[in-house]
């Protein structure tokens, strides 16, 4: 029979808390897939998690849209201070930089930084700088881990093409000054401008900015981004030369997404070969060209486009998958017609999401719709309006042969009165 001492032990090696015997860098590499808050809660757990928040390498917080709509009093009553609406996320922020700072020693630096204002003010500028000097001069590759940055300065619909009446069929424009849709030179002067040093962060991975601006110079700016592969442009204030510009100079880039750029008139990325390509809402853009020759997936979202909008070089055999998205429904034949002109140049995908939110069969008696023999995966989400929207499902259907998967997504339309009575004739697919 054991003795009482015996007992004693092998109960302790039972419930000894084996996480806690970990490393710092382990348990905060743990933590970091927590929300930021959370992960700072850890501390309170025992003594031994007390300084582990500072081995977190991933720092994120957000504000919510509209969280600060009716906060007149900081602005109006306060001015004189220009204390920001947004003390809460600079609080974060600020406590979350200065425990690593605290714990310099430690061995994992922050590697990703994410951060959104619902509607940034040039009083927070002196916040961010602070923040991206911390983070961002300290890189050197091959020394410390890459960086990841995602910042925000507005939160909010980023597209109100869905509120104007025009079609999307303007006439050409060469000019690169601006778009329909594009801030006016006041308004930008007032965004966010990125400090010059981080765009030559040597050790910079991720780059996905909001509503700010970087402002190149013709001579004294130079950007030297070695190992960033991917970047996401959202809503920038500067012009479609500077735009360019910024993307050439990475040559490891593989991910690149473009959304609502109303600068942008033309873009060219045959320099280097892209994996994932997403164009959103910039309609403005007349040119895109791409090399697709490792291309795996492919996302639009804007008015129907031109034929000579997307141009993809050494497009591969199967296009794994592919997102179309339309940000008002077909109207016209002409649409139709250039809308089956740009299902052409994708039709070797293999799985493809359509979001036509309105799709009539009338349309089909113009041009056709395409074969696509190699699409086995199909998700189709949109309004139904008439039997002539099932009537163009049917179509669709016919030229899938080798369709696996069927994903249907769909609404009855707003503007449809009383019941949609579909014939019999068009409620049988041949497989």
């Amino acid at each position: 029979m054991a003795s009482r001492k015996e007992q004693k032990k092998s109960s302790s090696r039972r419930h000894r808390d084996r996480i806690s015997g970990l490393t710092d860098d382990v348990l905060g590499h743990v933590l970091s897939f927590l929300p930021t808050k959370e992960a700072a809660r850890a501390a309170g757990l025992s003594r031994r998690w007390r300084h582990v928040f500072g081995s977190v390498h991933t720092i994120s917080f957000e504000e919510t849209k509209g969280e600060r709509a009716y906060d007149w009093y900081t602005y109006y009553v306060q001015a004189l201070e220009r204390k920001s609406c947004s003390t809460q996320l600079l609080d974060d922020v600020n406590a979350a930089l200065l425990c690593h700072h605290r714990c310099a020693g430690l061995p994992v630096p922050p590697r990703s930084l994410r951060f959104a204002f619902d509607k940034w003010h040039w009083w927070d500028k002196v916040a961010v700088d602070q923040w991206l000097s911390y983070v961002a001069p300290r890189r050197h590759v091959g020394r410390l881990p890459e960086l990841h940055l995602d910042m925000c300065f507005y939160v909010g619909p980023i597209c109100t093409a869905s509120d104007s009446d025009s079609d999307g069929t303007d006439d050409d424009d060469d000019d690169d000054s601006g778009g329909a849709g594009s801030d006016s030179d006041e308004e930008t002067k007032w965004r966010y401008l990125l400090p010059p040093r981080l765009l030559s962060c040597a050790a910079l991975r991720t780059l996905c900015i909001n509503s700010c601006r970087f402002k190149l110079g013709r001579t004294t700016l130079t950007i030297d981004l070695p190992v960033l592969e991917t970047m996401r442009l959202t809503a920038l204030g500067d012009s479609g030369e500077s735009i360019q510009c910024l993307i050439s100079s990475c040559p490891r880039l593989a991910d690149l997404t473009l959304e609502a750029l109303w600068n942008l008139k033309r873009i060219s990325v045959l320099d280097k070969r892209l994996r994932r390509f997403s164009l959103r809402c910039c309609h403005d853009l007349k040119s895109a060209i791409i090399d697709a020759v490792e291309l795996k997936l492919l996302d639009y979202r804007g008015m129907v486009p031109a034929g000579s909008l997307l141009s993809l070089h050494g497009l591969p055999a199967i296009i794994p998958s592919c997102t179309i998205d339309f940000c008002r429904p077909l109207s016209k034949e002409a649409q139709f017609v250039r809308f089956r002109d740009f299902l052409d140049k994708i039709r070797s995908v293999a799985h493809l999401r359509l979001h036509h939110q309105s799709l009539e069969s009338k349309f089909f008696g113009v041009a056709g719709f395409p074969l696509f023999s190699s699409l086995t995966r199909l998700a189709l989400q949109g309004c139904i309006q008439t039997h002539h929207s099932v009537d163009a499902l049917r179509m669709v259907l016919e030229q899938t042969p080798n369709l696996e998967v069927l994903t249907l997504l769909m609404e009855r339309s707003k503007e449809a009165y009383g019941d949609i009575n579909i014939p019999a004739s068009i409620l049988s697919i041949p497989c």
